[in-house]
């Protein structure tokens, strides 16, 4: 359908992005005009077998179907062998297209280093595809020059162009997006605007006013009911789709409504769109720390320096502190793009049993979390890649690279707050587990049959060396109520409880480091949290009572962290700079880099809505 045909019908024409049958048959039953089907929504979209392709051409009635041909995920600048796949692809998929009952199209999309459309590339691809017509993917908005790129395509006899008018949502694209909808429709010709990019029910109707588009493209998802951090295409968030469209006095919501519940909160209405290609000086990206009572925030550039940051606290429920990072998250990256800049990727710590590589948090008891696909509910929400790290794990990463253990391929950071927990480099290589729960030193008993730990054991290290762990000790022998671990350190000496609730601590964060040391063999153990600021007071004792219970070896190098409480917003920004694509920068990064404080004007700038705002926690329940 051209730009003009598409002006002329009385109702907008809905594309959906699948990655399955299931999704291709909700579409086709529920109203869609077409489906995008793809594979590895995650790296935005690759490339489904053939055997989906086969399966959902023979399974739809009228839904009309739009593949995707992309042979990886990361950029969009191709190798001419890569393009050599493509157009193979391309062909297999106009053979089995032929005897297709509904109406088929491919999506592809190639740049050269320089951020151009590759013209040559794209004629290959084109003539491969033929007599499909072409849809030109979200590599568009990774071009230097959006409006020399559309008339490239137009030359080239592309049919549809997706687009959210740039490296961002297309709410804040809408201005771009309506300038290119003109251009479409000054030329009978030209490539349809199809607007995609973070597009779903509570927004659509302000995107097509705001534009004119007669098209849009979105994922209608949610979270599976497996669990397992998949998501499924979802029959009720298309209908709410098509209840927007025909409800034109629709007011946009002012905020997103992942706190509803945890399904809701997974929604996934918009495809993962790759970040820029290219990493230019205005690229950064969002790290995201979530602890206990806060979630910390900080746009972090190339060069590895935080130029602004926000604090808020942590909701009341499970449900509303997803609200809160999604609505953090927004608020950062709507800063970024006041200061010139565009986000690439996102990195969030978090605690709990983390399941990294498919952005699963399966349990954090502090958040009231079980089995939240975190890394796909952001993906979704925001628009760009984003990686979810443990927290601890991730403070060890970047000690690794930047701290107290950078060049050991084998060391322990071991982060001794209110809890106890450790991060296991071994031969350069995170130690995960087989429930990704490696590292939980603090329960390991180190006094057998000792003092009940909350977690049910008895004799937990960290009943005895741990911020709360000392505190409560200190009270319960006798010593002052209501002093922490910091004002109990202070009166070893002169105060006998305190010296004896110490020795004690002492004593048991040796024997789990002895464990440690037998176990993993490190070079470097690395002490960081609050506790660790004893300095002297802990390190001397600790140093001597490691290397005399280790009888036939030496005990490793004992330091204390150099990065602090920064570790993991550090982690989180190389797991943003990875996720996007673009992880190699951090190798150019310097400690000075990570540590540098803000720059005052920056500071100042920044200080009424973002270094200074910090949010009270909700009430606990």
């Amino acid at each position: 359908m051209s730009a003009s045909d598409s002006a002329q019908t009385n109702r907008v024409l809905v594309e959906l992005c699948v990655d399955d049958l299931d999704g291709a048959l909700v579409a086709d039953r529920e109203g869609a005009d077409r489906i995008e089907l793809c594979a590895d929504l995650l790296e935005g979209g690759t490339t489904p077998s053939m055997g989906t392709i086969l399966a959902v051409l023979d399974a739809v009635k009228r839904v009309g179907v739009q593949i995707i041909v992309r042979p990886r995920g990361g950029d969009f600048v191709y190798s001419g062998a890569e393009v050599d796949v493509m157009c193979r692809d391309l062909r297999a998929i106009a053979a089995a297209a032929a005897g297709a009952r509904t109406p088929v199209g491919v999506v592809v999309g190639a740049l050269t280093a320089g951020g151009e459309v590759d013209a040559v590339a794209l004629r290959r691809l084109i003539d491969a595809a033929a007599p499909l017509p072409v849809t030109f993917h979200k590599a568009f908005d990774a071009t230097s020059d959006l409006l020399a790129a559309y008339d490239v395509l137009a030359a080239a006899g592309v049919e549809r162009v997706l687009t959210s008018g740039g490296p961002h949502p297309a709410l804040q694209g809408v201005d771009v997006l309506a300038e290119l909808v003109r251009w479409s429709r000054a030329e009978p010709a030209a490539p349809t605007v199809l607007v995609g990019g973070s597009v779903r029910p509570a927004n659509v109707r302000e995107i097509l006013d705001a534009t004119g588009a007669t098209e849009v493209h979105l994922r209608a998802q949610t979270a599976s009911p497996r669990g397992d951090g998949t998501l499924r295409t979802d029959p009720d968030v298309v209908r709410e789709l098509f209840a927007a469209l025909e409800d034109s006095s629709l007011a946009p919501s002012s905020s997103a409504p992942a706190s509803e519940s945890a399904a809701a909160a997974a929604a996934a209405a918009a495809a993962v769109d790759p970040a820029s290609a290219f990493l230019s000086d205005a690229s950064v990206v969002i790290a995201v720390d979530i602890g206990g009572t806060n979630l910390k925030g900080a746009i972090v550039d190339a060069s590895g320096r935080t130029i602004a940051s926000r604090s808020v606290g942590v909701g009341a429920t499970g449900d509303e502190s997803i609200a809160r990072i999604i609505e953090l998250l927004q608020g950062l990256r709507a800063h970024t793009e006041q200061s010139g800049h565009h986000v690439v990727g996102i990195g969030v710590v978090t605690p709990g049993m983390v399941e990294a590589e498919n952005g699963i948090v399966r349990y954090a008891s502090t958040l009231d979390w079980t089995d939240v696909p975190l890394g796909p509910i952001l993906s979704a929400e925001l628009g760009v890649p984003v990686e979810i790290g443990h927290d601890v794990r991730s403070s060890g990463l970047a000690e690794s690279l930047f701290g107290a253990s950078k060049g050991v391929a084998n060391s322990v950071l071991v982060a001794i707050g209110t809890g106890v927990a450790a991060s296991i480099l071994s031969g350069g290589h995170p130690v995960v587990g087989a429930v990704t729960t490696a590292g939980e030193l603090g329960h390991i008993p180190a006094i057998p049959d000792g003092e009940p730990c909350t977690c049910g054991q008895h004799g937990c290290l960290e009943v005895y060396l741990s911020g709360a762990g000392i505190a409560r000790r200190y009270a319960a022998a006798g010593g002052e109520p209501g002093l922490d671990a910091a004002a109990i350190s202070a009166r070893l000496g002169h105060d006998p409880v305190a010296d004896r609730v110490w020795a004690d601590g002492v004593h048991a964060l040796a024997l789990g480091l002895k464990s440690v040391t037998l176990l993993i063999d490190p070079a470097v153990i690395v002490l960081a949290g609050g506790v660790s600021r004893a300095g002297g007071l802990l390190l001397d004792p600790l140093r001597a009572e490691l290397a005399q219970s280790l009888v036939w070896r030496e005990a490793p190098e004992i330091r204390v962290s150099e990065l602090g409480t920064a570790g993991g917003r550090i982690g989180a920004a190389v797991l943003a700079f990875r996720a996007s694509g673009h992880g190699e920068v951090v190798d150019r990064w310097t400690t000075a880099d990570v540590l540098a404080e803000m720059p005052a004007d920056t500071r100042a700038d920044a200080s009424a809505d973002l270094v200074a705002d910090v949010l009270p926690a909700g009430p606990r329940a």
